[in-house]
């Protein structure tokens, strides 16, 4: 390879090998005491999915560890569900819509990052606690 070769090489390297969660929200920072919350986004806005259901697992879903299952009835967007750090969170969502059966899986593990710069005082951010179980594309 050639010196030129090696140079962009090294280049995209550095501006894709960024680590996730890098970006702190002011907002969403602690100080000192945080609560570790799940946050599990179901609703999209265009539609109400009829009979939802929410499946909150340890681990992957084909672990088959069940935590909770969440009947959604009030018309909000999401659940809190207090979490533990580094620990292995999925969900799926089943519902019908038109007549047609959907079922839609992600997963999460939430994580802690502690930032002395970013914001006004140092403090803790939590990051990767968010399981977004709404549907994109029909």
């Amino acid at each position: 390879m050639s010196k030129t070769s090696l140079t962009i090489a090294a280049f995209l390297l550095l501006l894709f090998s960024c680590e996730e969660g890098f970006i702190t929200d002011c907002n969403q920072c602690y100080s000192d005491d945080y609560r570790v919350i799940l946050r599990i986004r179901y609703r999209n806005p265009d539609y109400m999915p009829n009979h939802p259901v929410v499946t909150l697992y340890e681990g992957k879903v084909s672990d088959s560890i069940v935590l909770k299952k969440f009947y959604i009835t009030d018309p909000t967007s999401y659940i809190d569900y207090n979490a533990i750090l580094y620990k292995d969170y999925s969900a799926t969502l089943v519902f019908y819509k038109d007549g047609q059966k959907y079922i839609i899986t992600a997963g999460a593990c939430p994580n802690v990052r502690y930032d002395e710069t970013s914001c006004e005082e140092p403090c803790y951010y939590l990051y990767d606690n968010i399981l977004d179980l709404r549907l994109r594309y029909e």
